[in-house]
């Protein structure tokens, strides 16, 4: 029987996310509410943020709907090694797809809204659910 896996204690985050792209140079304003992540790069700013606070915002060049956020306790240091491996190993189990985004001393995990309660269970030591190898995960 295989071991059970550690808790990470991750917490979901019920506000539905959206990740979206808008040009280089673009930066969001200050927002209130629940999250925000801004990458900026030469050729693009990326930011994930709750998808109602998209309405307030200049059309986006491409936009993805439907995640939510989960969070793995911290603070996490720095030394820390193979943490995000142990959670990406854990989804890929589980056939999850995610994006990752880290603040100073928490990492956060976005996965598609209907796989969150999935994605929670197996972050919390359960076993990945079984696979209907017919079915590909959205």
């Amino acid at each position: 029987m295989a071991e059970a896996a550690a808790d990470l204690r991750p917490e979901l985050d019920p506000t539905p996310l959206a990740v979206a792209r808008y040009p280089a140079g673009w930066w969001p304003p200050v927002a209130d509410g629940p999250f925000l992540a801004a990458v900026a790069e030469p050729g693009e700013t990326t930011v994930v943020l709750p998808e109602d606070m998209l309405d307030t915002l200049p059309v986006p060049a491409a936009v993805e709907r439907g995640w939510q956020r989960i969070t793995l306790a911290g603070p996490l240091p720095w030394e820390l090694v193979g943490f995000l491996a142990d959670v990406a190993g854990r989804l890929a189990v589980a056939r999850i797809p995610f994006t990752s985004v880290s603040g100073f001393t928490t990492d956060h995990v976005l996965v598609r809204s209907a796989q969150a309660e999935v994605a929670l269970a197996v972050l919390r030591g359960a076993p990945a659910p079984p696979q209907r190898a017919d079915v590909i995960n959205p």
